[in-house]
């Protein structure tokens, strides 16, 4: 077949990736990141849209993984990567936290998704959106947390019962303050093991997860520092 991609659609080479025709062994990984170079530059995004926004999990599962890998233009996308933060399927939840982290894409309303993700019950998800507020600039943090703590992402309680909301709001209060508590002392440079032994309630994937990204926050407070004049914290 021609192997000038740029003869082709987006919307073509997305198709021809999954049809199951043999059109040579580095065909979908040339086509794909024909695609991803598209992207990134902001050209012919209405294939990934239409793949957030599919009715199809798996479709919505296959574009946040496009999402991430191509990083199209943020203002371009903010009304389709917002929607992944209410998706149900929470691989597509981690990926608008991904995306929001890399992008630096903000705003209140992805304030109040962020903040739904730091409530978010899929621990993965709750770890990605500390580990976002640990790398996020001054300005946003604080901004983040006075949303967070006057009650931004809570969810709308299920419970007729009075007594059974009035716990289930008290259980994401304290959620909510503790995730933030977290991410304030690792941007102020404590370590993910001091806080772990004085946060027994925290869930220990948590920090399981955060440990895992401590070079990427190590950086994170470095390039603050530096902007800032200071040292580095311990």
């Amino acid at each position: 077949m021609n192997s000038d991609f740029s003869a082709y659609t987006t919307d073509d080479l997305l198709r021809m990736i999954y049809d199951g025709e043999d059109r040579g062994e580095n065909f979908a990984y040339d086509a794909l990141w024909t695609a991803f170079k598209r992207w990134r530059k902001g050209i012919d995004l209405e294939p990934l849209i239409q793949l957030l926004q599919s009715e199809k999990s798996s479709e919505r599962q296959r574009g946040a993984w496009y999402l991430d890998e191509a990083h199209p233009p943020a203002d371009l996308m903010a009304d389709a990567v917002i929607e992944l933060a209410d998706d149900p399927m929470s691989y597509c939840r981690w990926r608008f936290v991904a995306y929001v982290k890399n992008s630096g894409l903000y705003s209140d309303a992805i304030a109040d998704r962020l903040a739904a993700c730091l409530l978010d019950l899929d621990l993965y998800v709750r770890a990605q959106t500390i580990f976002w507020a640990v790398v996020a600039s001054d300005k946003t943090f604080a901004h983040f947390s006075e949303a967070v703590l006057t009650g931004a992402g809570s969810m709308l309680s299920k419970f007729r019962n009075p007594e059974s909301a009035g716990f289930w709001r008290e259980s994401e209060r304290k959620r909510a303050a503790r995730g933030i508590e977290i991410a304030r002392r690792l941007r102020a440079g404590e370590s993910v093991a001091s806080i772990r032994e004085s946060m027994p309630e925290e869930d220990s994937f948590s920090f399981d997860n955060l440990a895992s990204s401590s070079h990427a926050i190590k950086r994170a407070l470095e390039r603050r520092a530096a902007k800032a004049g200071a040292a580095p914290g311990p």
